[in-house]
């Protein structure tokens, strides 16, 4: 904890217990220095709340505090057709006594990617490249033309082997109870 007298600022009296808002601590640009720290805050934040937050909840001294509104684009609603602009952004920079430096992100992710992410990712990736050449060419490319799946064909040969031999079997034993069954 720092001393009293490493504060050379007045400390707010509110008092706050169940925060009822959501301050996100972003990631800074490549050119952003590291004594430097930027947070979206709720609108109705101040310089203050924010500089009394980061001191009694993570024990951090700042320097300074920019704010910034910025204003989002127009939009039209989907149920009246309306042009409406939304609330605007507000971002903080705050100058921090020591530099914060992010940790570096992981290269092997498989601790947190499961098997079900690791395929969803992977179509997501597929989506976006079908996405990006239909942009850039301007129309869809038809089914014929789009390469065929390893999946697709392992899924053809084992249809083209049960027609020939027929004698489906999933190597799974059937309950007793259904072996009598008539079909």
């Amino acid at each position: 904890m720092a001393a009293p007298a490493a504060r050379n600022f007045r400390l707010g009296m509110k008092q706050l217990f169940l925060p009822d808002h959501m301050i996100t601590f972003l990631r800074p640009s490549p050119t952003q220095p590291a004594q430097f720290a930027t947070f979206k805050v709720p609108l109705r934040f101040n310089k203050l709340d924010l500089r009394d937050y980061l001191y009694h909840a993570y024990n951090v001294s700042v320097l300074a505090v920019r704010s910034h509104l910025r204003q989002q684009r127009v939009r039209r609603s989907k149920f009246h057709h309306r042009i409406y602009r939304p609330p605007p952004i507000k971002t903080m920079t705050v100058e921090l006594t020591s530099p914060f430096v992010w940790p570096k992100r992981p290269d092997d992710l498989s601790a947190w990617n499961s098997a079900h992410a690791e395929r969803s990712e992977k179509f997501s990736k597929k989506q976006r490249e079908l996405q990006r050449q239909m942009q850039k060419y301007g129309k869809m490319p038809m089914y014929a033309e789009m390469p065929v799946e390893k999946s697709r064909i392992d899924l053809r040969k084992e249809a083209e082997r049960l027609l020939k031999e027929g004698g489906w079997n999933n190597d799974r034993t059937l309950d007793p109870r259904f072996e009598g069954q008539k079909q």
